[in-house]
């Protein structure tokens, strides 16, 4: 894997420096280091599936796509069919979950990591690296 730093989308420079001494929680400040990590040095071909929907009740899931994109989705075995793909982090925190369709309470997706203090993330799920079930 290549050591080279990706450059990130300015929005999601400024939001991993607007975060920094701001968190809410240890687990939020997990989140956004991981996450910028994974963003600058951490591409996925095979996909990096940080929230499953076989984890939560509302079945929701969230996948890191190449560096910095997203797919959004709610629904088990629905190919596909509720889903939402951006370009960056910035937009993927910003999908407001209710007016997609995914769940029947008003919050954007960051709101809803936040109220599960990001415990539906599992940041060993880079299927790029993982192996037979573990990374390699």
């Amino acid at each position: 894997m290549s050591t080279e730093k990706n450059k990130l989308w300015d929005v999601d420079e400024k939001l991993f420096a607007s975060m920094k001494g701001n968190y809410v929680s240890e687990n939020e400040e997990n989140f956004f280091k991981n996450i910028q990590y994974k963003q600058e040095y951490e591409c996925t071909a095979l996909n990096d599936v940080l929230v499953s929907a076989y984890e939560n009740a509302d079945e929701i899931y969230v996948v890191r796509e190449i560096f910095e994109e997203y797919v959004v989705g709610h629904g088990i075995g629905t190919n596909g069919a509720c889903e939402e793909h951006v370009m960056n982090l910035s937009e993927a925190l910003a999908l407001n979950l209710k007016e997609l369709g995914y769940i029947d309470r008003n919050l954007t997706l960051w709101e809803w990591l936040r109220e599960s203090d990001y415990e539906v993330v599992n940041y060993e799920r880079n299927y790029d690296i993982i192996e037979n079930g573990k990374r390699s």
